[in-house]
């Protein structure tokens, strides 16, 4: 992969908080997208993965869990599913009931277990101490990594992030629920507001789900609704957060 791809990604959990060296990117992030992106480049570099884990580990309840099942479904590569399912464990360790839960239940360990990291990849050696020093959940997984330390005090404060991404206040308000999945929807996946159907499928829940959360949506004007140029259908409108 690209050194581009992967700074580009540091640069987005910089502008959520995560402690890089780097400038933080600048306008809305996508934090589902980015859990994708941080499981294709986290074997490249150990603290991308740490400071993900970390990330989630206080702030998962921004997630649009919806939203993330149906990304794993339709954008996320096979070979890299066992590395979001090790991350999201990990992430969800001490959470009651297990936060991820249910995007975990569409990830598959690796068939073929290895080492998670490149740089214990290379010899035979390096991956056979690996595997002696891999944790439990490492195992699970197939992606072997030693257990990892989360790094607290390399994040920014909720409010440092809330402050810089107003959207980010209705994902805690939502704690995760459908309602964030179809902002998320809204705000990043063309095409989204298109119908009503067409919402239900980017946001990863049913129709019947997706209507009832738009009602709530629209009496609380976080959207609004208007009839479409053409066929018998409605367009769907994101207000933005201010």
């Amino acid at each position: 992969m690209k050194r581009s791809d992967l700074n580009a990604t540091l640069a987005r959990w910089a502008a959520i908080g995560a402690g890089f060296d780097i400038r933080p990117a600048r306008g809305p992030i996508d934090p589902e997208r980015l859990l994708l992106n941080t499981a294709r480049h986290a074997p490249e570099m150990s603290r991308l993965f740490i400071m993900a884990a970390t990330w989630l580990d206080l702030y998962g309840d921004l997630i649009a869990q919806h939203r993330l099942r149906r990304l794993i479904r339709d954008e996320l590569e096979t070979q890299h599913a066992p590395t979001l399912g090790l991350l999201l464990d990990i992430a969800q360790h001490n959470t009651h009931p297990k936060e991820f839960a249910s995007s975990i239940r569409h990830l598959t360990p690796a068939p073929a277990p290895a080492p998670l990291f490149r740089a214990s990849q290379k010899t035979k050696p390096l991956a056979a101490l690996a595997q002696r020093k891999a944790s439990p959940v490492s195992k699970q997984w197939g992606r072997w990594c030693q257990a990892i330390t989360l790094k607290h005090d390399a994040l920014r404060p909720a409010d440092w992030i809330m402050n810089r991404h107003p959207d980010l206040r209705l994902r805690a308000d939502f704690r995760g629920d459908l309602r964030t999945s179809i902002l998320a929807a809204l705000q990043h996946d063309p095409g989204a507001g298109h119908s009503e159907l067409e919402l239900a499928r980017l946001s990863g829940g049913s129709r019947t789900q997706v209507r009832s959360a738009l009602r709530n949506l629209a009496m609380t004007g976080r959207i609004t609704t208007r009839p479409a140029a053409s066929a018998n259908r409605r367009e769907i409108q994101l207000i933005a957060a201010g």
